[in-house]
């Protein structure tokens, strides 16, 4: 590639598909991960780590979006001075909540049939779901999809 106004030539870059597929597996890991509110505590060290006081959220938190946060650098503004204030420390709202996505309604959840398991999914990547046990540490998510975004998603709603 010749940049005629600088006068340097510039090496195409040959993309791969394998480039292709990290870029998407970046993006839907840093849209779609998520954790229970509760699940991780943010340290006197600054480091998330696994919270082990965590004992599942009750059922009526569990099937609410507001019981669920994003496990991802911090993108919300409010979250990042509770951060810099040091006021995150061993708090439950120091990451992005789920609810505050956008396009509206890019998420459900789920009941199972015993109204414990609680299932999380994207409506925005579908084939991503999260999930947890009511009442219980037990949690977790997986992405079973295309790779494809709904990108239709606010004309559906």
């Amino acid at each position: 590639m010749i940049d005629a106004a600088a006068g340097i030539v510039l090496p195409p870059k040959h993309l791969t598909e394998l480039d292709r597929l990290a870029a998407t597996v970046c993006e839907i890991d840093r849209a779609c991960f998520s954790v229970p509110r509760g699940a991780l505590k943010f340290t006197p060290l600054n480091q998330v780590q696994v919270n082990e006081a965590f004992r599942g959220l009750p059922r009526d938190s569990a099937f609410s979006l507001g019981g669920w946060v994003h496990f991802r650098e911090v993108e919300n503004q409010k979250q990042k001075d509770l951060i810099a204030r040091q006021e995150a420390v061993f708090a439950d709202n120091f990451l992005d909540d789920v609810e505050a996505d956008k396009p509206n309604h890019s998420w459900s959840i789920i009941k199972d049939s015993t109204q414990t398991v609680a299932t999380l999914r994207s409506q925005l990547w579908p084939g991503y779901y999260g999930f947890h046990r009511a009442n219980t540490s037990i949690y977790g998510s997986v992405y079973i999809g295309d790779g494809i975004r709904n990108i239709d998603l606010p004309f559906m709603i």
